[in-house]
């Protein structure tokens, strides 16, 4: 029998709970029924409608006349639909996520009205970095009402079996979302009636889910039509049904459930009005309060906390004292510290941070695996000028957040607000490519950390002698030296390796042998873990417990047996706790490549934990489409893969699980023109257009692709090619006007300049390009531009060499 509905919702955390709303749950709210869709269908088409579907009504309805008919016809009976009621509770609650197959927009109408963010998914178009990265999810199974192919639109209206057809991998990415969403949790399912077969599949779905977990969720139904006898079946299968409509059970809810406060409580922090940055931010104050100091943690490759910075378990390296004082300099947004892995950058950033602390500064840290809001942060600006206070931001591996970086320092650099300093670290390889806005150059300032210089090996020699906490890890061969002799070992060291941790610096054998012989202790399960997570983080994967289980095909009671065996190994950390999502991170990226490049060496087996890593990727998750993104990367991911074929087949991939994500489809471009597919990259530059119109790395790659015609077209004549060159001359003049500030751009130019010399002998266009660069080196202030103005006039010397040369052997 079914239970009321004041039962049902006793024990109910929300924050736990996924809501499902079926087809036609939304009828107490004014949205139509299937009954009453099919017969306004058939009634405008003239149809019989008698024993037919929804989805053989509408399949016939497009056959008879049109797809834009049949969507008009549709969108009639939601377009005055208005979220009323108890519905407008529904953003008040922390839900894990929100399923539907209605077409309205009631949900997206409630959260809009209460000022909450939530994040739509109604295609695969979708499945990209969400604006919100711990926002709520609305997962739309049947696609949404005012978005159609009719329109020019590459999501759709699900509702015929054409449209089944066509977006099946779709709703099966949804599907996995809702699998394990599952886990541990609890469900409830909102629908009209029993009867209806959506209603009957989505809870045959969720049962055999169930029964398949590890962690099994508590599956709730609330249904408006009253139906005791089938009620007690689903009852028999576990099931607990109850009984009313969607204002009833948030009415229920709100007596049971204190709704989330939306009163604003201040503890001085600026953040605390800021609720979508607490899940992406660490802040500084906290972190000492909450974490130990571990020297066993730093002795094993673990990187320095804040709770071991402020213990004094760290040197001093001379760089610091100046980037503090780069700071304090009122003329100045931000600083940036490259350098190899493994120097110290993100240790060096902490330890300044800690610095400004104490001189009144409020001071966070980005989570790097989520998304940076660039509009958020300048909020917060706003806030401290307004409080005359000052704020420090530290983003470490920045490369992964540069476009929101860019945005973050030119809206502060025009609000003229230099109250949040930005404190960016990463590798120069990932650094000094990527286009930068003028105004990290102009209003900041690049350091860079390179190997320990004598002050610094003396510091660490003093804090090694004095340090309590150190004595004990020090090996007694290092120990019985003289303080010269130790000095002496210790800068022969730093010249090969520099300062990764303290068994780095103070071991007496090769670094790699004692991660090696650490490998070969474990038994051969861990050991496969550990080369498995090892490999996926130095390829630029984001590692994390579910995708481990979905590659290695185990049970989530044994992933959690091994991570206790491998706890000084691998470090599991939360990156979602409203979806379950906990990262791993192994200890150090020098130790994790040391493990890489000894035990996944073969590149057939690296290619073959991509293919798995793609495969198994579920685009739902930010994290995951983070890892598609990072793929892509110039040094790191498929860029391991020397044959250029093979990268294209991984990206093909991406694009299959992704299509909404710009990355891989300019990736995919760039190396089709470089192994000469030139038909099939004018196929995916016309493709990317329709999807995304245009952008600036795409107008580059048709320079790109117009030179690459001029150089390899078979069987046309000189004049021919230098017809293709004009073109490209013509689209790179138009495109450096609209991209006036893109470094590659500009230097497709000037390439462009110098096919053109090649060929003609003129050099106008290759100097007019050069002067473009140059402006842009003052400009833009970008010390990478100066490299490339050398390259280019080495290039233009060389070939007014050769020319000459073949004019003097032309005249002997």
């Amino acid at each position: 029998m079914s239970i009321p509905l004041s039962t049902l919702i006793e024990g109910i955390d929300p924050t736990n709970t996924i809501l499902f709303f079926g087809s036609g749950s939304s009828i107490p709210s004014g949205a139509p029924s299937v009954a009453t869709i099919i017969e306004k269908i058939g009634r405008e088409f003239n149809l019989d409608t008698e024993g037919f579907s929804l989805t053989e009504i509408t399949s016939i309805a497009e056959a008879k006349k049109s797809r834009k008919e049949l969507v008009s016809c549709l969108r009639t009976m939601f377009n005055r639909i208005n979220v009323t009621g108890a519905l407008l509770n529904l953003p008040l609650y922390k839900w894990k996520n929100i399923y539907t197959t209605n077409y309205d927009k009631l949900v997206e109408q409630s959260y809009e009205k209460k000022d909450k963010p939530l994040s739509v998914i109604s295609s695969n178009y979708d499945f990209r970095e969400q604006k919100y990265p711990e926002a709520t999810k609305l997962y739309k199974l049947h696609g949404c009402i005012d978005k159609d192919i009719s329109d020019g639109n590459q999501s759709r209206i699900i509702i015929s079996e054409s449209d089944y057809d066509n977006t099946s991998e779709y709703r099966d990415f949804l599907w996995d979302a809702f699998k394990n969403d599952l886990n541990g949790g609890n469900i409830v399912i909102i629908g009209y009636s029993l009867a209806d077969s959506h209603i009957k599949d989505i809870v045959d779905r969720a049962i055999s889910n169930n029964n398949k977990s590890y962690s099994p969720a508590t599956i709730n139904l609330v249904l408006y039509t009253k139906d005791e006898n089938r009620a007690l079946l689903l009852e028999r299968r576990g099931v607990r049904v109850s009984f009313g409509s969607v204002d009833d059970f948030f009415v229920e809810l709100q007596k049971k459930t204190v709704p989330s406060a939306i009163v604003y409580k201040s503890t001085g922090d600026p953040l605390d009005n800021h609720s979508n940055l607490q899940p992406v931010t660490l802040k500084v104050d906290d972190e000492l309060k909450n974490f130990e100091k571990n020297v066993g943690a730093m002795f094993q490759g673990w990187p320095a906390t804040y709770s071991d910075i402020k213990a004094k378990l760290t040197f001093d390296r001379t760089i610091i004292t100046e980037l503090e004082s780069t700071i304090n300099d009122d003329s100045k947004l931000s600083v940036y510290l490259l350098g190899a892995s493994g120097m110290g950058k993100s240790t060096s950033a902490r330890k300044v941070i800690l610095r400004l602390r104490d001189n009144g500064y409020h001071c966070w840290e980005h989570k790097g695996i989520h998304k940076l809001l660039f509009e958020e942060w300048r909020s917060v600006a706003t806030a401290l000028k307004d409080r005359s206070e000052k704020g420090v931001l530290f983003i470490d591996d920045a490369h992964n957040h540069l476009f929101e970086i860019n945005n973050l320092i030119d809206l502060l650099s025009t609000d003229d607000n230099f109250h949040l300093k930005i404190i960016l670290t990463s590798t120069r390889n990932h650094w000094y490519p990527r286009v930068k806005t003028p105004n990290i150059f102009l209003k900041g300032k690049e350091f860079i950390l390179k190997k320990l210089d004598e002050v610094e090996v003396e510091g660490l020699l003093s804090l090694v002698e004095t340090h309590p906490d150190l004595q004990p890890l020090i090996e007694s061969s290092f120990s019985g030296f003289s303080r010269a002799e130790r000095k002496r070992r210790l800068v022969a060291k730093c010249e090969s390796d520099t300062f990764v941790c303290l068994k780095n610096i103070f071991a007496s054998e090769q670094f790699d042998d004692i991660v090696l012989r650490e490998y070969a202790e474990l038994d051969a399960n861990l050991q496969n873990i550990y080369k498995l997570v090892s490999a996926m983080e130095s390829a630029g994967i984001n590692v994390h417990r579910q995708l481990v289980i979905r590659l290695l095909g185990i049970q989530s009671e044994a992933i959690s047996a091994s991570l206790v065996s491998l706890v000084d190994i691998i470090h599991e950390y939360t990156i979602s706790d409203r979806e379950g999502i906990y990262g791993w991170r192994g200890r150090h990226p020098v130790i994790t490549d040391i493990i890489s490049k000894y035990k996944m060496s073969d590149e057939k087996e690296y290619y073959k934990l991509f293919e798995m890593v793609i495969d198994n990727i579920i685009p739902t998750y930010d994290v995951e489409i983070r890892t598609i993104k990072q793929l892509c990367s110039f040094d790191e991911g498929i860029s391991r893969f020397p044959d250029k074929h093979l990268r294209n087949k991984l990206l093909r991939k991406m694009i299959s699980k992704a299509p909404g994500e710009r990355v891989p489809r300019h990736r995919l471009i760039r190396y089709l023109i470089d192994v000469n597919e030139l038909e099939k990259a004018e196929t995916e530059i016309r493709l990317f257009e329709n999807d995304f119109k245009t952008d600036g790395p795409l107008e580059r790659f048709k320079i790109i692709l117009l030179l690459a015609r001029a150089d390899s077209a078979k069987g046309i004549l000189s004049e021919d090619r230098i017809a293709i060159l004009e073109m490209a001359r013509d689209k790179a003049i138009k495109t450096v006007e609209r991209y006036r500030n893109n470094k590659n751009i500009l230097k497709t130019y000037c390439d462009v300049g110098l096919e053109i010399f090649k060929r003609t002998i003129d050099s106008s266009v290759f100097e007019d390009a050069m002067q473009q660069l140059r402006s842009a080196e003052i400009r833009l202030a970008d010390p990478e531009i100066t490299s490339s103005l050398i390259y280019f006039e080495r290039q233009y010397s060389h070939i007014q060499s050769q020319s000459l040369e073949e004019v003097n052997q032309g005249q002997e």
